[in-house]
């Protein structure tokens, strides 16, 4: 059809239709003629399928070929690489069959058993856990294992991978006898920290009951001669007993400071939150404080600004420490004035405690290393204060614990403020869900 088409293309309209007029009029001598169109459009027809038949021939075909042998040569060339891989690999591989029979083993396989001849041998005589498992059902759903093994002094890991494509399980090998030696190592060393841990609690339970009963002796019979002598006309001595008894309690009040850090370093704290009243804890510190600072010839003064009790949800203990540490803290750094302990309630609802003395105050510098344990302005043997650097640390880890926030201004030579704030008691109105989220 496309030869007729073609052909009627070629000849004239006028020429063509009266050629197809003439065509029952074709005899023997015109059937051969260049006239006949049929003769003609077979002889296109025979042109196209000719190209076409080269085309095919000369240029497809090889083309085929030619990609054919690159894909097969790509192919070898990677078994090639996998095989170079493998036989270079640091690590044992082991490549067996469905029968278990061991068909490839590189170089570091071997050197695990020199004296064994690896290819062809049943892989359960050489990986002996290789019986445990059920190799067919590996290979058929494409299984990983992972077992460990020793061999004289080193640990090996392998990994055991089917293949239902090829019919054949390969093995990798790892060496992880350094890694088994440092995990022992580790646990030797978890061991001896625990050991220490608990020898350490032991001594602390120990020193204790040692350094606080001898002092609960003490600070006792002071108060005792001092309330006998009371009504004397030996203020010298009733100011010297005054001097023994604070001087016992700044005593017990540095070992309670390293109880602290050692409880919060170590992580033995266990805290205990409950409703409590800061006003009632304040005023019991500042009742034990007053005297101290009587004997420094400073005015403590105690604000309270709720005219009753200041709820917040806190650790008794733990936040009785931060408001402690910061009051021991601006007495110790405060030679005259007042010292005001203030208890307000801000715009959020929230129990704050501002701690004002008129001290020395701190640089800018220094107050961004102020809760680092061990620090102080003044170092060395020629400091003017002393101390041992850890009441600001409590005071903030402590803080943490309670999730209250403390906030420092100062300025040299005019005094320092310090304001903790805690969650009030409105925060106990709120829906139980929403309270446990707060």
């Amino acid at each position: 059809m496309l030869s007729l088409y073609l052909l009627l293309q070629v000849l004239p309209k006028s020429r063509s239709d009266s050629s197809f007029q003439s065509l029952e009029k074709i005899d023997p001598n015109t059937l051969f003629s260049v006239e006949n169109p049929l003769l003609f459009g077979l002889f296109l027809v025979f042109i196209l399928l000719s190209v076409m038949f080269i085309y095919n021939r000369f240029i497809i075909i090889p083309l085929k070929k030619k990609h054919l042998a690159e894909e097969e040569n790509l192919k070898l060339q990677q078994a090639e690489l996998m095989a170079l891989f493998a036989s270079l690999s640091p690590d044992p591989i082991f490549r067996f069959d469905e029968t278990g029979k061991i068909i490839l083993a590189n170089n570091s396989a071997h050197k695990i058993f020199p004296t064994k001849i690896l290819l062809g041998e049943q892989v359960q005589n050489i990986l002996p856990f290789t019986s445990d498992y059920d190799i067919h059902d590996i290979i058929e759903h494409g299984r990983t294992v992972l077992y460990n093994q020793t061999f004289e002094k080193s640990f090996y890991q392998f990994l055991i991978v089917g293949s239902e494509k090829f019919k054949m399980c390969q093995v990798y090998g790892r060496d992880i006898t350094e890694l088994k030696i440092k995990e022992q190592e580790l646990k030797e060393a978890l061991d001896k920290a625990q050991e220490s841990k608990r020898l350490k609690e032991f001594f602390l339970a120990q020193i204790s009951h040692e350094i606080r009963s001898p002092l609960n002796v003490i600070v006792g019979y002071s108060e005792l001669i001092a309330e006998e002598l009371k009504d004397t006309q030996r203020p010298d001595l009733v100011s010297i007993l005054k001097s023994v008894k604070n001087s016992s309690k700044r005593l017990y009040r540095t070992f309670d400071l390293l109880l602290n850090m050692s409880q919060i370093q170590t992580g033995g704290y266990e805290a205990r939150f409950e409703k409590i009243d800061i006003a009632s804890i304040l005023q019991i510190v500042f009742t034990e404080y007053e005297s101290i600072a009587e004997e420094k010839g400073l005015k403590l003064i105690l604000t309270n600004l709720f005219g009753g009790p200041a709820i917040a949800r806190c650790d008794h203990y733990s936040i009785s420490q931060v408001f402690i540490n910061l009051i021991d803290n601006a007495i110790k750094y405060t030679k005259q004035g007042t010292i005001e302990i203030k208890i307000y309630k801000n715009n959020y609802d929230e129990v704050c405690v501002d701690i004002i003395d008129s001290g020395k105050g701190m640089s800018n510098e220094f107050i961004t290393n102020l809760f680092t344990p061990f620090t102080q302005e003044e170092m060395g043997y020629t400091r003017r204060f002393d101390g041992t650097g850890l009441g600001l640390a409590i005071a903030k880890n402590f803080s943490d614990l309670n999730n209250a926030k403390i906030r420092v201004t100062s300025e040299q030579n005019i005094g320092s403020k310090f304001t903790i704030i805690l969650s009030g008691e409105t925060k106990w109105s709120l829906p139980q869900s929403q309270s446990q989220n707060s």
